[in-house]
């Protein structure tokens, strides 16, 4: 697996890209990751191959790489069966390299909206009339190479071809939620009185705090719901660049009091956050899948999510929770809190087509179908389907 971001960087492509590789070793499976080298290596039970990289300044925490002059041999001595690529930045391009040379099925898993990131975070002088469409122009070159691209959600592949995205193969393929991880049975009320929450309807936020994550539509939604759910309060959990940005805004709305940000969240207060919180708000218009929607219903806990991309592919309105418009957040969430109680078995319960196992399945029926496919055109087969 290729990753553009890789620890101590945390992000939805990352937890995907470990969530997938933790369900591929449950089913007999090897994987090895191909990684920008950091300064900080962090401590990873298996194999990485890292290669030199740089900082990507406009985006403090990603990183670029220059140089991979050990990349073909890694994969040689590894006798990798298949190449999946978790970005479309420069991994993408190494590892679409790597495959034509190798003759190697290669997948790419489209995670990001980098025609819409770009917009907050391009090095280059553009405007974005013509930013955006020289984006759209790399990514329907780079994604017609690959055998398969992975979509995981419905409206994420009806949105590529929409824009004229000519893919050989692309498969709905979402992450898969640890069900026995997330789940009612992290119900801690010590956690919220670790932030003084203790006694309030609390709305939970979870996310890598940046700009196109529009955690400012659910700040601005807390300054109505101020004289209305006088006891509701906003728990944010999460890092990221636009960090100091966001508590900043905060207090300039005048609900800073309202709002406490938690930070990152470690790997044992994450479930107990989604257990214990009374709803989820996301608005971002940028999720592919949205994650944090499934991690929340399976944890019981009904999610207010703006109508916009994948996200209404998983929310059921008035069952697991409640779709809203960007200037009718307040509304969505004052829906959720009422009916929270009531929609908590039907959060749990709609989680459950999304189990690791299930979307493993998927994920290694688009890698026999990439091997088929570079079998096809090039007459040479070479993939052994292990599962």
């Amino acid at each position: 697996m290729f990753a553009d971001s890789f620890y101590p960087t945390v992000d939805g492509a990352v937890v995907s890209m470990e969530t997938q590789i933790k369900g591929l070793e449950a089913k007999g499976h090897e994987v090895v990751v191909f990684a920008p080298d950091t300064p900080k290596r962090p401590v990873y039970p298996r194999t990485v191959h890292y290669f030199p990289s740089i900082e990507f300044r406009s985006y403090k925490g990603y990183r670029i790489i220059y140089a991979a002059p050990t990349m073909m041999e890694c994969i040689r001595k590894e006798k990798v069966d298949v190449l999946h690529c978790h970005g479309v930045a420069s991994m993408a391009i190494l590892s679409l390299t790597a495959a034509r040379a190798l003759e190697i099925p290669h997948l790419i898993t489209f995670h990001t909206m980098a025609n819409e990131a770009v917009k907050y975070y391009s090095f280059l002088p553009m405007r974005d009339d013509l930013l955006v469409p020289s984006v759209w122009i790399y990514l329907r070159n780079m994604m017609r190479r690959s055998e398969v691209v992975i979509a995981p959600s419905a409206p994420i592949k009806e949105e590529l071809l929409a824009n004229g995205v000519k893919m050989n193969a692309c498969e709905v393929v979402p992450t898969g939620v640890d069900l026995a991880r997330f789940s009612p049975k992290s119900y801690d009320r010590s956690f919220l009185e670790r932030f003084g929450l203790d006694g309030h309807r609390v709305v939970l936020h979870v996310g890598r705090l940046s700009m196109e994550k529009r955690l400012d539509i659910v700040l601005k939604a807390m300054v109505r719901l101020r004289q209305e759910e006088p006891d509701v309060r906003l728990l944010v959990a999460g890092q990221g660049p636009a960090y100091d940005h966001y508590r900043s805004m905060a207090q300039s709305l005048g609900v800073s009091d309202r709002v406490v940000f938690a930070g990152f969240l470690s790997d044992e207060d994450l479930p107990k956050a989604y257990a214990t919180c009374d709803m989820l708000a996301l608005a971002s218009t940028f999720e592919t899948q949205g994650l944090v929607v499934l991690e929340a219903l399976a944890s019981g806990t009904p999610v207010a999510g703006i109508r916009c991309r994948a996200i209404p592919e998983f929310i059921d309105e008035g069952k697991n929770g409640c779709l809203f418009e960007e200037d009718s957040c307040a509304e969505g969430i004052r829906r959720c809190l009422a009916r929270a109680s009531s929609m908590k078995m039907n959060a749990v319960a709609s989680a459950r087509d999304y189990s690791v196992d299930t979307c493993t399945t998927k994920l290694l029926k688009a890698y026999d179908l990439a091997a088929d496919i570079l079998a096809k055109d090039t007459g040479f087969k070479f993939w052994s389907k292990k599962a």
